[in-house]
């Protein structure tokens, strides 16, 4: 079609006088609008068959999308948007307008959806059905999916991304991931991942700022669904967007300037960065090429990587605007101006994505970790001429990076991985000692992102904690659980999510009280007593209860290593212990988690079903092991590839969601 485009342009003729909509390419480009007259005009109603508020409520609404949901994901361009709202403001529209108006439609159903859930609603329209306007204006533009994605119009992607972002925080993530793909190839088809140097200078910050938004949304939903990205860097050529000044009011007689504007597309800039960092990890751990092949990506070369880009997440963390940097140890002052408000906002955004990448990033080398234990059982691999996983992970030889601790200095700090995950996960908690922050997170956009973070962050902390249940740190997640269980208990009046995630939470948390109690009650035995380079093994009679009172009180606070994993193995080193014990204690999170597709347990990666009545060392049903040695069985070792449930189809049953993350083995291998 191209080629055909230029023939015709040689004749100084124009291809499209004629109807070539069903070849592919035939009308994607060029597409001109026909001038209609005045008199064709038609009411909105009949244009996209259901009605629109009032146009003061509409304008209020408006308003309320821009506080609520604009400034965390820049869909629209405030100007252009502007432009096109004053063509309709009186009610009528052209045919030719129906996808702006579902893009319309699809941003007061949002607005009203949030508005509706503030504690203080609009004096001024308190009489207006907010939750009946936020079903009615969703459903009807989500009714006419298929007419947008035909369409291929910049108001028709907008719509979809509005669209799927409304369905994932609000429990259709499977329809939100499908709509993902199907945008993603819209855009594409209308060149929005090429740079564009024709049309006003407008026109192409709106196809930036939505191209970008797509790139942010794929990023985010292959590290959410455990997923393979669906855009490659290599193909996209389009430039940041500008740091242009938005006005959010719209009521009739507003004087749109700097005084009332507000400066909203650096946080988009700087999301865009972040994800660009942590493509090149995303890619190889969720990739269709990785499937198989962990030789390739295991070792000392894969950990400089992480450790490459982990350098760069925390350059880019300290390379942030003093506007975008959350400060956490203040919570949000009230009498913030709006722009300030909006700042903390997006403040707040980044630093739960940066949080969230740290931890997800550095994933895998617990399954290393689980391959490289099993080999050398006996520690002797710290003699090698090569660092082991756990070397690195042990902090022994560290990539050193600059970490600002969580009262926001910046220290140097060489932190192993779980140390790395430690920090995240708490800074990510400290949300819920900013009441103020986290009460206004809730009014926007921001609140299922938050419940999502949140969850994460307590599952890592309980998962450190299993692993030494008596510690002091075991103490302190208690508390911080506390906190994000309670908060998570209000985030879902505001998303299912929420409620979802707190079932999980329950489970995992009387599975740490469980543990906590097993490991004051375990049995005290001699194989326990410590010993050092500095003393020789103390010899003690084989009955224990004339071990004296200084061995007995010289034994560690935890279990034995061999109470916890079953093996039979006469001694292993502190660190390997200590990552044998993290391994096991993923492990045995998993099982809290709920069933997955067609009742596949999503955490059960033996194939025996787990009685949390049972206790941690015991799995009911036929398999009678030691729950840690079903697990990670020599058999299962090879390649990190353990046995996961399929459907007849072949089709992965494991992944459970958003809970993806927690299975055993990373890179899925499959025969």
């Amino acid at each position: 079609m191209g080629i055909a485009h230029k023939i015709y342009q040689l004749n100084n003729q124009r291809m499209l006088k004629r109807t070539i909509s069903a070849i592919p390419g035939g009308d994607l480009s060029n597409v001109q609008t026909s001038r209609h007259d005045r008199m064709q005009r038609r009411p909105i109603a009949s244009v996209i068959g259901y009605s629109l508020p009032t146009t003061e409520v509409m304008a209020t609404l408006i308003e309320e999308y821009f506080d609520s949901v604009h400034w965390f994901s820049l869909v629209i361009f405030e100007p252009r948007f502007r432009s096109k709202f004053e063509s309709v403001r009186d009610g009528l529209a052209f045919p030719s307008q129906k996808s702006f108006l579902l893009l319309l439609s699809s941003i007061l159903g949002m607005a009203a959806w949030y508005k509706s859930h503030k504690d203080s609603p609009d004096g001024d329209h308190s009489g207006e059905d907010l939750q009946h306007w936020a079903s009615a204006l969703v459903q009807g533009a989500g009714s006419q999916l298929v007419d947008l994605m035909d369409d291929s119009s910049i108001a028709s992607v907008q719509t979809c991304i509005l669209l799927g972002s409304y369905y994932v925080y609000h429990g259709k993530p499977n329809l939100s991931f499908a709509l993902l793909g199907a945008t993603t190839k819209t855009a594409q088809a209308l060149g929005l991942h090429r740079q564009t140097s024709s049309g006003t200078a407008e026109s192409i910050e709106e196809r930036k700022r939505v191209w970008w938004t797509i790139y942010t949304w794929d990023r985010f939903a292959s590290v959410t669904y455990g997923r393979p990205l669906g855009i490659n860097d290599k193909d996209c050529n389009v430039e940041m967007p500008l740091d242009m000044a938005e006005c959010r009011q719209f009521r009739a007689g507003t004087v749109v300037g700097t005084d009332n504007s507000i400066c909203y597309s650096t946080y988009q800039r700087e999301l865009n960065r972040i994800y660009i960092i942590a493509s090149p990890v995303i890619e190889m751990i969720y990739g269709i090429r990785t499937v198989g092949s962990s030789k390739e990506i295991a070792g000392l070369q894969y950990t400089r990587h992480i450790m490459k880009v982990t350098e760069k997440l925390w350059h880019w963390r300290n390379s942030l605007p003093s506007h975008l940097v959350l400060d956490l140890t203040q919570d949000y002052a009230l009498d913030l101006s709006a722009p300030a408000k909006v700042h903390r906002l997006q403040a707040l955004s980044l630093q739960l994505t940066f949080d969230n990448l740290l931890i997800i990033t550095q994933r895998p080398f617990l399954a290393q970790q689980v391959d490289h234990l099993f080999k050398n059982p006996h520690g002797d691999a710290h003699s090698s001429a090569t660092h082991s996983p756990i070397d690195v992970l042990d902090g022994t030889h560290p990539s050193p990076v600059q970490a600002p601790s969580a009262s926001g200095s910046n220290t140097n700090l060489q932190l192993s991985t779980t140390e790395q995950w430690w920090h995240a996960a708490l800074r990510t908690s400290k949300v819920t000692e900013m009441p103020h922050l986290a009460q206004l997170a809730t009014e926007t956009h921001l609140v299922a992102f938050l419940a999502i973070n949140l969850f994460n962050s307590a599952i890592v902390m309980v998962v450190l904690a299993l692993s030494d249940p008596l510690s002091d740190r075991a103490q302190e997640v208690k508390r911080t659980i506390t906190r994000i269980f309670r908060l998570q208990e209000v985030l879902g009046k505001r998303t299912t999510l929420s409620v979802q995630s707190n079932v999980v939470l329950k489970d995992v948390i009387h599975m740490l009280l469980q543990r906590e109690a097993e490991a004051i009650l375990a049995p005290v035995t001699a194989s326990q007593v410590p010993t050092t380079e500095h003393t020789q093994p103390r010899s003690i009679p084989s009955d224990q209860h004339l071990m004296s009172v200084e061995d007995t009180l010289r034994l560690p606070l935890q279990f034995p290593f061999e109470h916890i994993s079953g093996l039979s193995q006469s001694r292993v080193d502190n660190s390997a212990d200590r990552f044998q014990r993290l391994n096991e204690s993923l492990a045995s999170v998993q099982r809290a988690f709920p069933f997955g597709i067609d009742g596949v347990q999503a955490s059960n990666v033996t194939g025996a079903n787990w009685d949390p009545s049972a206790g941690p060392d015991q799995v009911s049903g036929t398999n009678t092991q030691p729950w840690a040695e079903t697990a990670f069985s020599d058999q299962n070792i090879e390649g990190y590839s353990l046995e996961q449930p399929y459907d007849e189809s072949g089709v992965d049953l494991s992944n459970n969601g958003l809970y993806w993350f927690w299975d055993s083995i990373w890179n899925d291998t499959r025969p």
